[in-house]
Protein backbone atom coordinates (compact mmCIF):
# COMPACT_ATOMS: atom_id res chain seq x y z
CA UNK A 1 0.00 0.00 0.00
CA UNK A 2 0.94 3.39 -0.29
CA UNK A 3 2.10 4.58 3.08
CA UNK A 4 3.12 8.23 2.65
CA UNK A 5 4.34 10.37 -0.65
CA UNK A 6 8.11 11.27 0.11
CA UNK A 7 9.49 10.67 -3.53
CA UNK A 8 7.91 11.48 -6.35
CA UNK A 9 9.56 9.97 -9.76
CA UNK A 10 8.40 12.05 -13.20
CA UNK A 11 8.74 10.36 -16.10
CA UNK A 12 9.69 13.54 -18.39
CA UNK A 13 8.41 13.27 -22.50
CA UNK A 14 11.57 15.02 -24.66
CA UNK A 15 8.86 15.64 -26.80
CA UNK A 16 6.91 18.21 -24.63
CA UNK A 17 8.26 21.60 -23.97
CA UNK A 18 5.08 21.95 -21.02
CA UNK A 19 5.08 19.26 -18.92
CA UNK A 20 1.35 18.41 -16.98
CA UNK A 21 3.30 15.59 -14.97
CA UNK A 22 5.67 18.21 -13.98
CA UNK A 23 3.34 21.11 -12.84
CA UNK A 24 1.23 18.51 -11.11
CA UNK A 25 4.11 16.70 -9.45
CA UNK A 26 5.23 20.07 -7.79
CA UNK A 27 1.71 20.94 -6.60
CA UNK A 28 1.77 17.32 -4.92
CA UNK A 29 5.28 17.39 -3.40
CA UNK A 30 4.68 20.85 -2.32
CA UNK A 31 1.67 19.39 0.04
CA UNK A 32 3.69 16.03 0.83
CA UNK A 33 7.11 18.11 1.66
CA UNK A 34 7.97 15.39 -1.05
CA UNK A 35 11.22 15.34 -3.13
CA UNK A 36 11.06 15.45 -7.14
CA UNK A 37 12.80 13.00 -10.11
CA UNK A 38 12.92 14.25 -13.42
CA UNK A 39 13.83 11.07 -15.58
CA UNK A 40 13.82 11.33 -18.92
CA UNK A 41 14.69 8.37 -20.50
CA UNK A 42 15.01 8.10 -24.77
CA UNK A 43 16.14 5.41 -26.97
CA UNK A 44 19.93 4.62 -27.04
CA UNK A 45 21.67 6.97 -29.95
CA UNK A 46 22.83 3.63 -31.76
CA UNK A 47 19.66 2.50 -32.30
CA UNK A 48 18.00 5.76 -33.87
CA UNK A 49 21.65 6.58 -36.17
CA UNK A 50 22.31 3.53 -37.58
CA UNK A 51 24.40 5.18 -40.41
CA UNK A 52 27.09 6.21 -37.62
CA UNK A 53 29.13 2.89 -37.49
CA UNK A 54 32.05 3.90 -35.32
CA UNK A 55 32.30 4.37 -31.82
CA UNK A 56 33.65 7.55 -31.88
CA UNK A 57 30.72 9.18 -34.30
CA UNK A 58 28.08 7.18 -31.07
CA UNK A 59 29.93 8.58 -28.55
CA UNK A 60 29.71 11.99 -29.61
CA UNK A 61 26.25 11.44 -30.82
CA UNK A 62 25.45 9.83 -27.24
CA UNK A 63 27.14 13.01 -25.64
CA UNK A 64 24.93 15.65 -27.25
CA UNK A 65 21.97 14.36 -27.20
CA UNK A 66 22.55 13.58 -23.14
CA UNK A 67 23.63 17.37 -22.64
CA UNK A 68 20.36 18.68 -24.91
CA UNK A 69 17.87 16.34 -22.09
CA UNK A 70 20.04 17.90 -19.15
CA UNK A 71 19.16 21.14 -20.64
CA UNK A 72 15.30 20.44 -21.28
CA UNK A 73 15.41 18.75 -17.55
CA UNK A 74 17.44 21.55 -15.79
CA UNK A 75 14.76 23.92 -17.56
CA UNK A 76 11.91 22.24 -16.04
CA UNK A 77 13.49 22.26 -12.45
CA UNK A 78 14.55 25.87 -12.53
CA UNK A 79 11.09 26.51 -10.74
CA UNK A 80 10.49 23.63 -9.00
CA UNK A 81 13.52 24.44 -7.22
CA UNK A 82 12.46 28.11 -6.69
CA UNK A 83 9.67 27.04 -4.44
CA UNK A 84 11.73 25.35 -2.33
CA UNK A 85 11.61 21.69 -3.80
CA UNK A 86 14.20 19.45 -4.01
CA UNK A 87 14.91 18.10 -7.21
CA UNK A 88 16.96 15.81 -8.94
CA UNK A 89 17.82 15.10 -12.59
CA UNK A 90 18.46 11.71 -14.29
CA UNK A 91 19.35 11.57 -18.57
CA UNK A 92 19.42 7.65 -19.38
CA UNK A 93 19.55 5.75 -22.47
CA UNK A 94 17.53 2.37 -22.65
CA UNK A 95 15.07 0.10 -24.39
CA UNK A 96 12.60 -0.44 -24.09
CA UNK A 97 10.93 2.47 -22.12
CA UNK A 98 8.42 1.05 -20.30
CA UNK A 99 11.13 -1.51 -18.51
CA UNK A 100 13.41 0.96 -18.11
CA UNK A 101 10.48 3.07 -15.92
CA UNK A 102 9.57 0.35 -14.26
CA UNK A 103 13.59 -0.48 -13.26
CA UNK A 104 13.79 3.20 -11.90
CA UNK A 105 10.93 3.25 -10.00
CA UNK A 106 12.24 0.20 -8.25
CA UNK A 107 15.67 1.34 -7.50
CA UNK A 108 14.99 5.06 -7.10
CA UNK A 109 12.57 4.87 -3.82
CA UNK A 110 9.95 6.50 -4.90
CA UNK A 111 6.43 6.31 -3.82
CA UNK A 112 4.81 7.41 -6.73
CA UNK A 113 5.37 8.03 -10.47
CA UNK A 114 3.71 10.63 -12.21
CA UNK A 115 3.72 10.30 -16.21
CA UNK A 116 2.06 12.61 -18.94
CA UNK A 117 -0.81 10.80 -20.69
CA UNK A 118 -1.97 12.26 -24.86
CA UNK A 119 -4.74 13.92 -25.93
CA UNK A 120 -6.14 12.86 -29.20
CA UNK A 121 -7.70 16.16 -30.42
CA UNK A 122 -9.11 13.85 -33.47
CA UNK A 123 -11.38 11.78 -31.23
CA UNK A 124 -11.97 14.51 -28.63
CA UNK A 125 -10.33 12.03 -25.82
CA UNK A 126 -7.17 10.89 -24.24
CA UNK A 127 -5.52 7.66 -25.77
CA UNK A 128 -3.52 5.89 -23.48
CA UNK A 129 -0.22 5.22 -25.18
CA UNK A 130 1.67 1.18 -25.10
CA UNK A 131 4.05 1.94 -22.14
CA UNK A 132 1.15 3.35 -20.60
CA UNK A 133 -0.48 0.02 -20.13
CA UNK A 134 2.90 -1.75 -19.59
CA UNK A 135 3.33 0.75 -16.36
CA UNK A 136 -0.91 -0.27 -15.50
CA UNK A 137 0.21 -4.10 -15.25
CA UNK A 138 4.13 -3.77 -14.23
CA UNK A 139 5.02 -0.26 -12.18
CA UNK A 140 5.96 -1.33 -8.38
CA UNK A 141 4.16 1.90 -6.92
CA UNK A 142 1.07 4.03 -7.55
CA UNK A 143 0.98 5.13 -11.34
CA UNK A 144 -0.23 8.61 -11.92
CA UNK A 145 -1.26 9.48 -15.14
CA UNK A 146 -1.97 12.88 -16.15
CA UNK A 147 -3.25 15.00 -18.71
CA UNK A 148 -3.23 18.31 -19.91
CA UNK A 149 -6.46 19.96 -18.04
CA UNK A 150 -5.47 21.87 -15.03
CA UNK A 151 -6.70 20.67 -11.57
CA UNK A 152 -9.54 22.65 -10.05
CA UNK A 153 -8.81 24.51 -6.53
CA UNK A 154 -8.90 22.12 -4.51
CA UNK A 155 -8.64 19.64 -6.35
CA UNK A 156 -11.72 16.55 -6.70
CA UNK A 157 -10.70 13.11 -5.86
CA UNK A 158 -12.33 9.59 -6.39
CA UNK A 159 -11.49 6.11 -5.26
CA UNK A 160 -13.50 3.83 -7.73
CA UNK A 161 -13.50 0.38 -6.25
CA UNK A 162 -15.51 -3.15 -6.33
CA UNK A 163 -16.22 -4.56 -3.26
CA UNK A 164 -17.63 -7.71 -4.86
CA UNK A 165 -15.06 -8.33 -7.37
CA UNK A 166 -13.81 -12.43 -7.00
CA UNK A 167 -9.68 -11.20 -7.55
CA UNK A 168 -10.10 -9.41 -4.27
CA UNK A 169 -12.05 -11.28 -1.69
CA UNK A 170 -10.39 -9.66 1.15
CA UNK A 171 -10.80 -6.41 0.17
CA UNK A 172 -7.26 -5.38 0.27
CA UNK A 173 -6.93 -4.17 -3.36
CA UNK A 174 -9.98 -1.78 -2.79
CA UNK A 175 -8.47 -0.50 0.40
CA UNK A 176 -5.42 0.26 -1.59
CA UNK A 177 -7.10 1.82 -4.07
CA UNK A 178 -8.43 4.16 -1.20
CA UNK A 179 -5.70 4.32 0.28
CA UNK A 180 -3.36 5.91 -2.85
CA UNK A 181 -6.64 8.30 -3.00
CA UNK A 182 -6.13 9.58 0.56
CA UNK A 183 -2.93 9.89 0.51
CA UNK A 184 -2.98 11.77 -2.52
CA UNK A 185 -5.91 14.03 -1.21
CA UNK A 186 -4.44 14.71 2.13
CA UNK A 187 -1.42 16.37 0.08
CA UNK A 188 -3.59 18.23 -1.76
CA UNK A 189 -5.65 19.75 1.03
CA UNK A 190 -8.69 18.01 -0.18
CA UNK A 191 -10.42 14.95 0.30
CA UNK A 192 -11.17 11.63 -1.01
CA UNK A 193 -14.41 10.76 -2.51
CA UNK A 194 -15.49 6.61 -2.92
CA UNK A 195 -17.31 5.31 -6.22
CA UNK A 196 -19.24 1.58 -6.89
CA UNK A 197 -20.71 0.69 -9.92
CA UNK A 198 -23.42 -1.89 -9.79
CA UNK A 199 -24.54 -2.80 -13.26
CA UNK A 200 -27.98 -4.69 -12.46
CA UNK A 201 -27.51 -6.17 -16.24
CA UNK A 202 -25.04 -8.76 -14.72
CA UNK A 203 -27.79 -10.59 -13.49
CA UNK A 204 -30.08 -10.67 -16.19
CA UNK A 205 -31.41 -14.70 -15.80
CA UNK A 206 -30.08 -16.97 -18.53
CA UNK A 207 -33.85 -17.94 -19.67
CA UNK A 208 -33.53 -18.13 -23.14
CA UNK A 209 -33.44 -21.23 -23.84
CA UNK A 210 -36.38 -22.09 -21.53
CA UNK A 211 -40.01 -21.36 -23.82
CA UNK A 212 -42.72 -19.75 -22.61
CA UNK A 213 -40.33 -18.06 -19.91
CA UNK A 214 -39.55 -14.06 -21.27
CA UNK A 215 -36.34 -12.79 -20.24
CA UNK A 216 -36.01 -10.26 -17.61
CA UNK A 217 -34.83 -8.99 -14.49
CA UNK A 218 -36.49 -10.25 -11.07
CA UNK A 219 -36.63 -6.67 -9.26
CA UNK A 220 -37.04 -7.90 -6.17
CA UNK A 221 -33.77 -10.19 -6.06
CA UNK A 222 -31.80 -7.02 -7.93
CA UNK A 223 -32.65 -4.44 -5.50
CA UNK A 224 -31.52 -7.34 -2.48
CA UNK A 225 -28.13 -7.18 -4.50
CA UNK A 226 -28.02 -3.43 -5.15
CA UNK A 227 -28.44 -3.35 -1.01
CA UNK A 228 -26.07 -5.61 -0.55
CA UNK A 229 -23.34 -4.13 -2.39
CA UNK A 230 -24.60 -0.78 -0.65
CA UNK A 231 -23.43 -2.07 2.42
CA UNK A 232 -20.34 -3.56 1.60
CA UNK A 233 -19.89 -0.73 -0.03
CA UNK A 234 -19.88 1.57 3.39
CA UNK A 235 -17.59 -1.41 4.88
CA UNK A 236 -14.64 -0.07 2.65
CA UNK A 237 -15.80 3.25 3.83
CA UNK A 238 -16.02 2.54 6.95
CA UNK A 239 -12.83 0.84 7.72
CA UNK A 240 -10.79 3.64 5.82
CA UNK A 241 -12.63 6.70 7.41
CA UNK A 242 -14.27 7.87 4.30
CA UNK A 243 -17.49 9.66 5.50
CA UNK A 244 -21.06 8.51 4.08
CA UNK A 245 -21.72 11.61 2.35
CA UNK A 246 -18.96 10.95 0.06
CA UNK A 247 -19.55 7.66 -0.59
CA UNK A 248 -22.08 7.22 -3.79
CA UNK A 249 -23.49 3.98 -5.65
CA UNK A 250 -24.64 4.41 -8.97
CA UNK A 251 -26.11 2.14 -11.90
CA UNK A 252 -25.23 1.01 -15.28
CA UNK A 253 -22.26 -0.29 -17.18
CA UNK A 254 -18.98 0.22 -15.56
CA UNK A 255 -17.49 1.43 -19.22
CA UNK A 256 -20.66 4.00 -19.28
CA UNK A 257 -21.09 4.75 -15.99
CA UNK A 258 -18.17 5.68 -14.01
CA UNK A 259 -16.68 7.67 -17.29
CA UNK A 260 -19.94 9.51 -17.02
CA UNK A 261 -19.98 10.26 -13.02
CA UNK A 262 -16.20 11.66 -13.41
CA UNK A 263 -17.40 14.08 -15.58
CA UNK A 264 -20.79 14.81 -14.29
CA UNK A 265 -19.56 15.05 -11.27
CA UNK A 266 -16.16 17.39 -11.91
CA UNK A 267 -13.54 15.03 -10.51
CA UNK A 268 -9.62 15.45 -11.72
CA UNK A 269 -8.17 12.07 -10.37
CA UNK A 270 -9.98 8.48 -10.50
CA UNK A 271 -8.30 6.09 -8.31
CA UNK A 272 -8.14 2.24 -10.38
CA UNK A 273 -6.74 -1.08 -9.18
CA UNK A 274 -4.53 -3.54 -10.94
CA UNK A 275 -3.62 -6.98 -10.11
CA UNK A 276 -0.47 -7.66 -10.36
CA UNK A 277 -0.72 -11.62 -10.64
CA UNK A 278 -0.01 -11.90 -14.64
CA UNK A 279 0.85 -10.81 -17.90
CA UNK A 280 -2.38 -9.90 -18.75
CA UNK A 281 -4.47 -10.83 -16.00
CA UNK A 282 -4.54 -7.28 -14.52
CA UNK A 283 -8.19 -6.24 -13.53
CA UNK A 284 -7.88 -3.06 -15.96
CA UNK A 285 -6.11 -4.35 -18.87
CA UNK A 286 -8.39 -5.18 -22.09
CA UNK A 287 -10.85 -4.07 -24.25
CA UNK A 288 -13.58 -3.20 -22.15
CA UNK A 289 -11.03 -1.40 -19.93
CA UNK A 290 -9.24 0.41 -22.49
CA UNK A 291 -12.46 1.97 -23.85
CA UNK A 292 -13.77 2.61 -20.26
CA UNK A 293 -10.14 4.07 -19.03
CA UNK A 294 -9.49 6.15 -22.53
CA UNK A 295 -13.29 7.82 -21.63
CA UNK A 296 -12.76 9.14 -18.41
CA UNK A 297 -12.06 12.71 -18.37
CA UNK A 298 -9.74 12.90 -15.20
CA UNK A 299 -6.34 12.01 -14.41
CA UNK A 300 -5.82 8.31 -13.69
CA UNK A 301 -4.61 6.89 -10.13
CA UNK A 302 -3.57 3.75 -10.40
CA UNK A 303 -3.13 1.41 -6.90
CA UNK A 304 -2.02 -2.27 -6.91
CA UNK A 305 -1.43 -5.01 -4.39
CA UNK A 306 2.61 -6.92 -4.96
CA UNK A 307 2.47 -10.15 -6.13
CA UNK A 308 2.46 -12.37 -3.83
CA UNK A 309 5.42 -14.30 -2.62
CA UNK A 310 6.02 -17.53 -3.87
Amino acid sequence: MMTGVSQILVVVDPTLEISAAVAKAARLAQGAEASVELYLCDIPPALQAARLSTPELLKASAERIAAGHRAHLERLAEPLRAAGLVVRNTVEFANPLPEAIVRRAATSGADLVVKDTHHHALLSRTLLTHTDWHLIRDCPVPLLLVKAAAWRDPPTLCAAVDPNHPDDATGALDDAIVDAAVRLAHALGTRARLVHVFSSLNYLPLQADLPGVPIGLDLEAVEALRQLHHAELAAVADRNGIGREDVSLIDGLVTDALPSFVTREGIDIVALGSVARGRLQDRFLGSTATRMLDRIAGDLLIAKLPPPVA
